[in-house]
């Protein structure tokens, strides 16, 4: 008798294991795609395999791309610093000290977004998501270019840049006669420098950009879905829910303005710096050949960012005002036909939240006229820059 107990007992505990296994796997799966369908595909793949979200910690191959990453990223940053130091009298000053900043930015704001991965994972599980394939194949087009373009990019430049002179600041001033050997080196070399800098700062501008682009069309759809309510249909417990949902939105944006607003500041100045020191450079002594192809791709890759990261997440106080001037007409409509003084307390709340706008450490705020600001500013420290090279030179 006690032995069927026994067994009896067995069963039901190897039954309910099994039970509480499967579901185990479920809310695990269910958890994973939460999160894939709040971003395009190749980018939460590329987040996974560069451990910018704690499911990178699960697989031993995403732990270990994460490991190598983190290694690389900080061996290039010393070798480019020793580079500069020796080459020193090789290369525009300018040219180097706003090529070393960006790469030490590169660096920080990588082990920024590596440290901050739980935050990263639990803004994208409270994200909700938009169904937008226009937006899904923009942000997937450009995580596929910027990968396409840490390989090739080696080649293309390596085949460009003939002046041995030139190639002598990657090998710390010697010259290699080895035509092969220059040829592998140089291609490692551009590769190394090219994912420490731009491809890790493209990395999280494209995340920040997708992230921002995902919020504002969720704002908008909330506007659209406000606007069709007839003044009849739009009553009290819809208005809660659009609220409900805004109020959620709400406190996405604010995660992401905690976990991105150090490393897109540093992004944005750094690409602000080589813009301006390579718009000096070039008015200074500087001929854009073949030669200085490299820099004529840091510039028009550093417009790039800094303009479209700060575009899209202009986008969002558009967005917003967008929402309640619609909320503010559907439920206006509602009080003069229907005499619903009720319900004024859900607008006058709206109303009275101050009106949000990313910041960069709350010293830039993202808005589009800020695009304006950036390049009057930007033309005027290249002309800070000018003048100080003309005193240099005069004194020299």
């Amino acid at each position: 008798m006690l032995r069927i107990s026994s067994n009896n007992l067995e069963r039901d505990t190897k039954v309910k294991t099994m039970k509480e296994f499967h579901l185990n796997s479920k809310t695990s799966e269910f958890h994973e795609n939460g999160i894939f369908g709040s971003v395009p595909k190749f980018l939460y793949f590329l987040l996974r395999w560069s451990g910018f979200v704690e499911e990178s910690d699960i697989k031993a191959s995403h732990r270990v791309s994460s490991r190598i990453l983190d290694i690389l990223l900080f061996v290039t940053c010393v070798d480019v610093c020793i580079s500069i130091v020796i080459s020193s009298e090789m290369v525009d000053q300018v040219l180097l000290a706003s090529y070393l900043s960006c790469h030490i930015v590169s660096a920080v704001v990588w082990y920024e977004m590596r440290f901050k991965r739980k935050l990263i994972t639990s803004l994208l599980q409270n994200i909700g998501i938009v169904n937008s394939s226009f937006y899904v194949k923009v942000i997937n087009f450009l995580v596929f270019i910027n990968c396409c373009i840490i390989f090739l990019l080696p080649v293309f430049l390596i085949n460009r840049v003939i002046d041995r002179d030139t190639l002598k600041f990657f090998f710390y001033g010697y010259d290699l006669e080895i035509g092969w050997l220059i040829t592998i080196l140089g291609m490692l070399k551009f590769f190394l420098n090219y994912i420490l800098y731009p491809s890790t700062t493209n990395i999280v501008v494209l995340f920040y950009i997708s992230l921002c682009w995902h919020c504002s069309m969720f704002i908008n759809n909330l506007a659209n879905e406000t606007a069709r309510y007839t003044p009849e249909e739009f009553k009290r417990h819809k208005q809660l829910d659009i609220l409900k949902n805004k109020a959620k939105i709400g406190k996405v944006l604010q995660n992401i303005q905690t976990i991105f607003s150090l490393p897109m500041f540093l992004i944005i100045v750094a690409n602000f710096l080589i813009c301006s020191s390579i718009l000096a450079g070039s008015l200074i002594k500087i001929k854009f050949d073949e030669d200085n192809i490299v820099f004529i791709f840091y510039f028009l890759n550093a417009i790039l960012c800094v303009v479209t990261s700060v575009w899209v997440a202009g986008s969002i106080p558009i967005a917003i005002s967008r929402f309640k001037e619609v909320f503010h007409q559907t439920t206006h409509d509602r009080l003069l036909y229907h005499h619903t003084t009720e319900e004024l307390h859900l607008k006058t709340d709206l109303f009275h939240e101050p009106d949000f706008v990313l910041t960069g450490c709350n010293i830039i705020s993202y808005r589009r006229s800020t695009i304006l600001a950036l390049i009057g500013t930007l033309l005027t420290y290249t002309v800070l820059v000018l003048s100080t090279h003309e005193s240099y030179t005069t004194c020299k």
